[in-house]
């Protein structure tokens, strides 16, 4: 995409606000190149000044430059986009947001549950979901899949004290997520969201967040498409994870 390398290049000094303007930026690339900066920080849902900040700190002068810098970059189109790249950018980005993620408390989480229940919102999700149910048994925590949103509400009005929802989606919207984040609400029921860096409904009312990067690119055929690569790359690497702290407190 057009900001990948700056971002690659300035990543340290971006917090997670300048991450999801720069992913509404991309996601509104053509609108960008006469988008006002009120426009902008309306559609993203922050301040003017955030905005003239993150275009500093990615190396402009303000918000014409960025958008020029856009209109320039943009204009030989998707055609020009390097597939394996972008994968590997995703892949970076990814890892670099768990190494923000506080698993001492993910860990505890895991460890403390009796029983976790797993929903993907769509298929490939749902295939994440039971390969996330797979590395649990490895744990020898108790799991289950659900397989569709009857399941889930089925499950929402189950779930006992303790034990864990997941909650795994690629933009943390869906037409009947609000009525699920209700019942969510009124049973008093804990889940964790896993979606992409962006302001969405699923991660604002989750009690953990796990954000993933996943960048739409397109095919030959002109067909949109996104990698669960990196969804599967996060449960493994929480794996991992869980059981070095399951080592480490054997040894204290």
């Amino acid at each position: 995409m057009v900001l990948d390398k700056l971002v690659n290049e300035y990543y340290d000094a971006l917090s997670d606000n300048d991450l999801y303007v720069i992913k509404v930026i991309h996601d509104n690339i053509d609108d960008m190149k006469v988008m006002k900066i009120q426009e902008l920080a309306e559609l993203s849902h922050i301040s003017i000044s955030s905005i003239h900040r993150l275009a500093k700190k990615l190396g402009f002068d303000g918000y014409s430059d960025l958008k020029s810098y856009i209109k320039l970059n943009d204009a030989a189109g998707e055609d020009t986009q390097d597939l394996m790249e972008l994968l590997e950018h995703d892949i970076k980005q990814t890892l670099k947001h768990l190494d923000q993620l506080n698993f001492d408390r993910l860990n505890r989480m895991i460890d403390e549950a009796p029983f976790i229940y797993i929903y993907g919102t769509g298929t490939a999700q749902l295939e994440v979901a039971n390969d996330v149910q797979r590395q649990l048994l490895s744990l020898y925590k108790r799991s289950m899949v659900l397989k569709n949103e009857r399941e889930l509400m089925n499950g929402i009005e189950q779930l006992a004290d303790g034990e864990i929802l997941l909650i795994i989606s690629l933009s943390g919207e869906t037409k009947n997520f609000e009525d699920i984040i209700h019942l969510i609400k009124a049973r008093n029921v804990q889940y964790i969201s896993v979606t992409t860096l962006k302001d969405n409904l699923l991660a604002q009312n989750a009690m953990f967040n796990i954000y993933v990067n996943s960048t739409p690119f397109y095919l030959f055929n002109g067909i949109n498409n996104s990698s669960f690569l990196p969804y599967h790359i996060v449960f493994d690497v929480i794996l991992r994870k869980f059981s070095k702290w399951k080592n480490e407190q054997a040894d204290e």
